[in-house]
C-alpha cells in the first residue's frame, strides 16, 4: 500500500491532546520503555503500523476505545481475572504538536486499513516515517466514530505520563469504573481466575 495510492491528508494535532493505552504494570525485561510506555521489542511487526528499525506505539482517544483494541477486541472470547489485573490504564498527554498521515477517512474505500493483512499498513507506515512523519491516525476497528493513533519515535518523545491506574484495584476483584462498563458494553464474559 503506497501513499501515492491513498493520498492521505497530513494533519497537525496542537498539544496538548490526551490519549490512553493498556498496558502491563511491570513491563517484560526485553520491552522498549520511554516515556511511560512499555512497547514490544522492535521488529516484532505484530501491529499495523510497525516498523522494523524503531519502536511505535500504540494509543486511542478514549479509555473505552484503548480497552477495546487491546483487550476486548470482536474475537475476544473471554478475559480472566489474572490477566486484568496484570495491566493498567495509561493517559498521556502530547507536548508538542504531532504531524500524522490522517487515513480515518480512508477505511471504507480501503478496508485492508483493518485487516489483519498488516504488511501493507506496514508499508505505509515506513512511508511516513520515510517523509518525517510522527505517526499515522487511523478510525478503530473496534469502537466505530473513535480513533487511535501508531506514533513513531518523532512522537513517542512528545508524549508524557499524567496517570496509570490498575484495572483491578489492589487486594480485591473490583474492576475499574471504565473496565467494568467495557466489559459489560461488549459482552465479553469475565472469568474470575
Amino acid at each position: 500500500m503506497k501513499f501515492k495510492d491513498l493520498q492521505p491528508p497530513v494533519i497537525e494535532l496542537p498539544a496538548p491532546r490526551v490519549f490512553h493505552r493498556v498496558q502491563l504494570i511491570r513491563p517484560r525485561a526485553h520491552s522498549v520503555r520511554m516515556n511511560g510506555l512499555s512497547l514490544p521489542p522492535v521488529g516484532l511487526m505484530q501491529g499495523r503500523f510497525c516498523l522494523s528499525s524503531e519502536p511505535v506505539a500504540y494509543l486511542a482517544d478514549s479509555p473505552q476505545t484503548a480497552l477495546y483494541e487491546s483487550l476486548l477486541r470482536r474475537e475476544t472470547v473471554s478475559r480472566t481475572l489474572s490477566e486484568l489485573r496484570r495491566r493498567c490504564l495509561v493517559e498521556f498527554v502530547t507536548s508538542g504538536p504531532l504531524r500524522l498521515a490522517d487515513v480515518r477517512g480512508l477505511a471504507e474505500p480501503y478496508p485492508v486499513l483493518q485487516s489483519f493483512r498488516v504488511s501493507q499498513t506496514q508499508e505505509l507506515a515506513a512511508e511516513c516515517r520515510a517523509m518525517a512523519l510522527d505517526g499515522v491516525v487511523y478510525a478503530s476497528a473496534q469502537h466505530p466514530q473513535h480513533a487511535c493513533l501508531a506514533l513513531f519515535t518523532s512522537g513517542i518523545v512528545r508524549l508524557s505520563k499524567r496517570s496509570s491506574r490498575r484495572l483491578v484495584k489492589p487486594g480485591t476483584n473490583r474492576l475499574l469504573q471504565v473496565l467494568q462498563t467495557a466489559l459489560w458494553s461488549s459482552g465479553v464474559p469475565l472469568d474470575e481466575r
